[in-house]
């Protein structure tokens, strides 16, 4: 059949399925047209909006179907997952495909059709597989594993299992893989396999806390399995507190299965302890939470008919195990179909019914052997060593494949990181260039600006004196003070764009000024400049103006209403890497309160401050300032004694 015609065949499978619900609907609605269920009367209005709908249409179904399953309105609920799938066939929809059988599957697993249930699980297994979705496969697959375990089929029920849980731990999908271990645990219980059952258990406690591990069913299963294991043991006392805590649990979650189990299996231990009143009155309170599932009434009546076989009333006991028989699903659970066959033959032979004992006793011989033969039991261990011995190989090569990546990983990691330390390295370098650039132009504009600063303060005092020339009509003092003036001004303009000068410009600039100064101040002082002449004034450089402040301070500060003659001397020396200027006046001498008051001072000084730390932090050299009134240091004398070392810049 090509694909084409499996299409058309799909599709006509689907029309069938859904002409066949709507007669079962309209049936089944009419059986309500009188009823008030309005949950019901929502679903029939869903499903007859999606008509035209296929994938709501099918939502619909599904959805009814889980109501009614909760309901118990088994067959109901069937007909409407039946419905939904054959939608979800029909449309090729793989993945509702996989959900809708295995929710069919669990509906037919708990009314003991196994058989329904392992075909409707297969169906859904196969979609999940095309789906390629591991949670969907390993949950289906350990379903199917369940249902074998229950019906005896110990082989099949570990093959299931085993590619169930390889299909999780491959894939490391940890969502609820509590289930799964306690599951393939109960596996290996039924078969009796203490050890293999507590090993798995131990994996789903340990796990149970992590989030997305464990539902509130799988947390109770971990500690009813904890009792069962611990009764096994002998641990009695043990068994007792694990099965509290599941009561504790499932009570508080409201989970009637759960506290069906923990009352059942306490039941169980004061059995043993040989507390037959309390086993008893446990057991029928177990009754009043009992579900749709048979597997409860088959295990109840068994459990029961003991406790009377202990106590000698054997007719009463014996009458519970042949209620048994007459439920159909017996033969789907090997486990409690071994017990029920066990009671037959022991209550039969205790109240001397030979005949029956005998038969009986055959009966359960034959399935025993069936069940617990010895070779199966060496199969399902077979089978579960070879899964561990994969499961060990592909972890050995994991982390072989593991260790080569992190390795590679290191390499590129370090590779990486000396890339990136170089990287940083060069922005670092790059960074300090730019910025040593950036402080040199920066260190350029400052002097710049400062000998901008003290270039119109000093034309503002020349200027000054020749309006006071021009005023006193002394013309030919007025052009002579001009002309001096433009030479000075000629060369301070000169100078001021300029970092070094030669020593002997600067000698020529302060001749001009102070010879500008004496004229302004009627020859009130006088001045003289000397320096060696083995000094090569043309060809030592320094920076400019740095001196003229001081000259200017003495003069007009010095020699203020000074009564003698004022008298300032310049004098010039050569230190081998610096140039000594030494100003010396026999002015009046400055006072703290003159340093602090005088505008002009303090400005000259700031301005001379700012300068010298420039050039020091460019061109890293000293560069010496000493101010000293000379009175304190020669009560006889007056004035004030600058000396200043100016480093010479010639190879900077």
């Amino acid at each position: 059949m090509d694909k084409t015609k499996a299409r058309i065949f799909l599709f006509l499978v689907g029309i069938f399925f859904s002409n066949l619900t709507i007669f079962a609907e309209n049936q089944y609605f009419t059986d309500l047209s009188d009823a008030t269920d309005s949950t019901r009367l929502v679903f029939k209005k869903r499903i007859d909006d999606a008509a035209h709908d296929p994938t709501k249409r099918l939502e619909a179904h599904f959805d009814m179907g889980a109501y009614l399953a909760k309901e118990g309105e088994t067959e109901a609920s069937k007909l409407q997952y039946e419905t939904a799938l054959g939608i979800a066939q029909s449309i090729e929809n793989q993945q509702q495909i996989a959900r809708i059988s295995n929710n069919l599957a669990n509906l037919h697993a708990s009314t003991g059709n196994f058989t329904a249930s392992n075909k409707s699980y297969f169906i859904a297994l196969a979609s999940a597989e095309k789906t390629q979705n591991s949670g969907e496969i390993a949950k289906i697959s350990m379903n199917l594993a369940s249902n074998y375990n229950y019906t005896g089929d110990y082989e099949l029920a570990i093959e299931h299992g085993l590619y169930a849980l390889k299909t999780k731990e491959t894939t490391n999908n940890l969502e609820r893989i509590c289930y799964h271990y306690i599951a393939m645990g109960n596996i290996f219980r039924e078969n009796g396999n203490t050890v293999k059952w507590e090993e798995y258990v131990q994996k789903a406690y340990i796990m149970k806390d992590v989030e997305g591990c464990a539902s509130l069913g799988d947390r109770a299963k971990i500690y009813n399995s904890l009792g069962g294991i611990a009764v096994q043991k002998g641990e009695l006392e043990m068994g007792l507190l694990y099965y509290d805590t599941l009561l504790a649990l499932s009570t508080k979650a409201g989970y009637d299965q759960g506290i069906c189990t923990a009352l059942t299996n306490s039941a169980g231990i004061y059995r043993q302890l040989g507390n037959y009143p309390e086993a008893m009155k446990l057991t029928t309170e177990a009754e009043m939470y009992f579900g749709n599932n048979p597997y409860d009434v088959l295990f109840n009546n068994n459990f029961k008919a003991e406790l009377l076989q202990l106590q000698g009333q054997y007719k009463q006991g014996l009458q519970l195990a042949n209620e048994n028989l007459q439920i159909n699903e017996i033969n789907n659970y090997s486990t409690e179909k071994l017990k029920t066959l066990k009671l037959l033959y022991e209550l039969n032979y205790r109240l001397k019914n030979w005949d029956k004992a005998f038969f009986w006793n055959d009966s359960l011989r034959a399935t025993e052997s069936k069940l617990r033969d010895e070779d199966i039991r060496h199969s399902l261990e077979e089978l579960e060593t070879k899964y561990e011995t994969e499961k060990k190989e592909q972890q050995i090569d994991l982390l072989t494949t593991e260790n080569k990546l992190k390795n590679q990983r290191i390499n590129a990691g370090i590779a990486l990181m000396i890339v990136l330390i170089i990287v940083i390295l060069l922005i670092f370098y790059i960074h300090q260039i730019r910025k040593k650039q950036a402080q040199l132009k920066q260190n350029e504009l400052q002097l710049q600006v400062l000998r901008a600063q003290m270039n119109p303060h000093f034309i503002f005092n020349v200027l000054g004196s020749i309006q006071n020339f021009m005023l006193q009509n002394n013309n030919r003092k007025a052009a002579d003070y001009l002309s001096r003036f433009a030479q000075l001004t000629r060369s301070t303009l000169n100078n001021s764009v300029s970092e070094t000068i030669p020593l002997s410009d600067e000698i020529e600039m302060l001749k001009n000024y102070i010879e500008l100064e004496k004229m302004r101040c009627a020859d009130k002082f006088d001045y003289t400049i000397r320096f060696d002449e083995a000094v090569e004034v043309d060809f030592i450089r320094i920076p400019p103006m740095l001196i003229q402040p001081f000259v200017e301070n003495s003069i007009k500060h010095g020699f203020k209403n000074l009564e003698e003659k004022g008298i300032l001397t310049l004098t010039i020396s050569d230190k081998t890497d610096w140039i000594e200027f030494v100003i010396e006046d026999n002015g009046k001498g400055m006072k703290e309160h003159d340093a602090k008051t005088s505008t002009h001072l303090s400005m000259a000084n700031t301005i001379f401050e700012k300068r010298r730390k420039l050039i020091q932090q460019k061109h890293k050299r000293d560069f010496k300032f000493e101010l000293i009134n000379l009175k304190d240091t020669h009560p006889e004398l007056s004035g004030v004694r600058i000396s200043i070392q100016i480093p010479i810049l010639n190879h900077d």
